[in-house]
């Protein structure tokens, strides 16, 4: 029989398993004391012993001490790594879940839609949504062979993460910007900067949201991220952001062009590939 675990069990063992990595992490602590102030005794002990004998024995009872407590130290520090490394493991874990969980949404939506449509023996609206359907499929297969798995993650994470500001990123024919003569993860970065700055000068009332799209145009000499974001946004303070963080003389990219509209936002950012 599968066992389910629901996310309150996964909540209490992921807090039970931080309270025994800390009451570890307290033994160690104490115990290192402890050892430390021993070997302080015992290098009190040779400065004022006469016998060679004694000084001797102290001597080694400082080496076997100095040695317990670096090992106590590499022990410490290795399950602090390790409990840092299952932290994000299960980071990883709700997020995939969470993608999933959004997939599964959509395409439950997409098939409602579609029993609709048969039922009211609407047939004729069936080819275009069957269309609509194919194209988004072909949108989601070019996202997921961008190359750059940590950004196609990003992308995919953010439409589950983001309550009032939605990311469409249009892939109209397959490319690996991956093989892309760039720096590693510069796309990354900038793409994450951009929607950022976006985001934090939007301007929604409750019940509002917008939409950012994003388009890579890869032409001879670079690549071109175009940005388009339609809503409610703090114009004066968006081209202020967007100049301060992108109009720089780092010669990886460059601000090609802006314009700025009544609820929308047109940035485009160049990248150079390398000669």
């Amino acid at each position: 029989m599968v066992k389910f675990t629901s996310q309150h069990d996964i909540l209490d063992e992921r807090l039970l398993s931080g309270e025994r990595g800390g009451r570890r992490m307290k033994r160690l602590g104490s115990t290192q004391v402890y050892l430390l102030a021993m070997v302080f005794i015992e290098l009190t002990g040779m400065l004022i012993a006469e016998a060679w004998m004694i000084r001797a024995f102290l001597l080694l009872l400082v080496l076997t001490g100095g040695y317990t407590v670096w090992r106590i130290e590499v022990v410490r520090l290795e399950q602090k790594w390790d409990s840092k490394r299952e932290q994000q493991e299960q980071d990883a874990h709700h997020k995939l879940i969470a993608v999933v969980n959004r997939l599964r949404h959509d395409w439950m939506n997409d098939t409602q839609i579609l029993f609709g449509y048969i039922q009211m023996k609407k047939f004729d609206n069936l080819r275009p949504y069957m269309e609509k359907i194919k194209m988004t499929m072909q949108q989601e297969s070019n996202l997921s062979k961008l190359g750059i798995p940590s950004f196609i993650a990003y992308l995919l994470h953010f439409r589950v993460q983001s309550k009032t500001l939605e990311l469409n990123v249009e892939v109209e024919q397959e490319m690996n910007l991956g093989q892309l003569p760039l720096q590693d993860g510069l796309i990354e970065r900038l793409v994450r900067q951009m929607v950022a700055c976006i985001e934090a000068h939007t301007a929604f009332d409750e019940g509002e949201c917008g939409t950012i799209s994003l388009e890579f145009d890869v032409q001879e000499d670079g690549l071109l991220l175009d940005f388009v974001y339609q809503g409610p946004y703090n114009r004066e303070q968006l081209e202020q952001s967007v100049n301060e963080q992108f109009e720089s003389k780092d010669s990886r990219y460059s601000l090609e062009d802006v314009e700025w509209q009544e609820g929308e936002a047109g940035i485009a950012l160049r990248l150079p590939f390398h000669t």
